[in-house]
């Protein structure tokens, strides 16, 4: 039963917080590794209950909403996953953008090029995509859901799901009214094809008025969120009291404080962490690094790249550099929707580069190969691995307590929900 699976691993983890100290007393780097070894544990026990959770509570929706006559579910929203299985405290390191090693960067470079203007159009592009698609195929083994069913259902049928998944209120706020989903599913009224204006077709029309009695919505003015109802809410009761609207607050353009609400049931996992731990690691593992941080400055400087610092998150810049080579001749709109509004310090383009994407592709190859010269005659790569592990264990460590608190926690959830899909 899951439950009791559940709260047999936390005892477990337990046990195992209560003999972790050695590490924290700094007895030996073998001691070390066993705290990160018991903190991967953890996150990864927390990863499991996640997904089981997750999974029930899809259930004993399901059960509601066929209770009600739908026997055919929206597969987006009713996903189950596996839950992801770490190996480390870190899935990537600051360096990797930028020391990608040696054979990829006699190859591919930075790989910068294959999204550029004239990358598009370059027959070695596909052969990186197609290197980039396999590595990311043997990273993960998520697959879209089969949604042959769902299609097959009319547009009415369909929202009125959603209205029994959510309550009329979400449905409206998440899709309009019926009428306006069935005008968006069979691509008539606004959505029809000859009343989809394309870019470029009438730019000077930014802000036409259309006074035809509907209130216009934009995508970043949708309003409050509603609470959510239906089926939804009923699972929520029954495993976490009632739901409560959260407010976040966050610097916005020009540093003034704005602020966004959501509804939330599910206490959150602090392994997830928070703002301030991940600030905090990126803290410390920068001054773990400064030194290198300078020598690596020092090696490309020599090597004829100059006016290269690293930005706040500890990496060179090797995105905003090649965007700004190679979208120098680009339109402004394409450079708007295509350059980023990093802060950080650009390095200026040397004429060296060339004026030719022929010429910018061989120089972002060339710089990824020197970049990697530098980062292994300073031993860079295993330095930053290192250092980021060390300030990931201390981040974790920290937490440690909570997360085992919260595991218990969603443990008793588990163990609700089953009786609930039991009765």
């Amino acid at each position: 039963m899951p439950g009791t699976r559940g709260a047999a691993a936390v005892g477990a983890a337990a046990v195992l917080a209560l003999t972790a100290g050695c590490g924290m007393l700094g007895l030996g780097e073998d001691a070390e590794k066993s705290d990160a070894d018991r903190l991967v544990e953890m996150l990864n026990e927390s990863n499991r209950i996640d997904s089981e959770l997750a999974a029930a509570e899809f259930r004993i929706v399901e059960q509601c909403l066929e209770a009600e006559g739908f026997t055919v579910h929206e597969p987006w929203m009713m996903q189950a996953y596996e839950p992801e299985v770490q190996d480390s405290l870190t899935s990537y390191y600051p360096h990797e953008g930028f020391l990608v090693g040696a054979d990829e960067a006699a190859e591919y470079g930075f790989g910068m090029w294959a999204n550029s203007p004239d990358g598009w159009e370059d027959p070695a592009a596909e052969d990186y995509y197609a290197a980039e698609e396999e590595e990311y195929e043997e990273e993960g083994t998520w697959e879209e859901p089969d949604t042959t069913e769902w299609d097959a259902l009319t547009p009415e049928e369909q929202y009125g799901w959603y209205v029994a998944y959510q309550g009329q209120e979400y449905a409206e706020w998440s899709y309009g009214t019926a009428q306006d989903y069935a005008d968006m599913m069979n691509g008539e009224g606004e959505w029809a094809e000859d009343a989809v204006e394309m870019p470029g077709e009438d730019e000077s029309a930014e802000e036409e008025v259309v006074d035809d009695g509907s209130i216009d919505v934009g995508e970043d003015d949708m309003g409050e969120e509603p609470k959510p109802g239906g089926c939804q809410l009923e699972m929520i009761e029954a495993l976490y009291g009632e739901p409560q609207l959260v407010e976040e607050t966050y610097e916005g353009e020009g540093g003034a404080e704005e602020s966004y609400s959501y509804w939330s049931y599910r206490p959150e996992n602090p392994s997830w962490g928070d703002e301030t731990m991940w600030e905090d690691i990126e803290a410390e593992y920068g001054a773990k690094m400064a030194d290198l941080q300078g020598e690596l400055v020092d090696c490309i400087t020599g090597k004829g790249y100059e006016g290269w610092e690293f930005d706040e998150y500890n990496s060179l810049p090797v995105y905003e550099f090649f965007n700004a080579l190679y979208y120098q001749d680009a339109s402004e709109e394409e450079k708007d929707m295509m350059m980023s509004d990093s802060d950080a310090v650009i390095a200026p383009i040397p004429d060296d580069a060339g004026d030719s994407y022929e010429d910018w592709k061989a120089y972002e190859i060339q710089t990824a190969v020197d970049f990697d010269a530098c980062g292994e005659e300073s031993g860079y790569a295993d330095a930053s691995e290192k250092a980021y592990e060390e300030v990931h264990v201390e981040a974790y460590a920290a937490i440690e307590q909570d997360v085992y608190a919260w595991q218990e926690e969603m443990n008793d959830a588990i163990s609700k929900a089953q009786e609930l899909l039991d009765a």
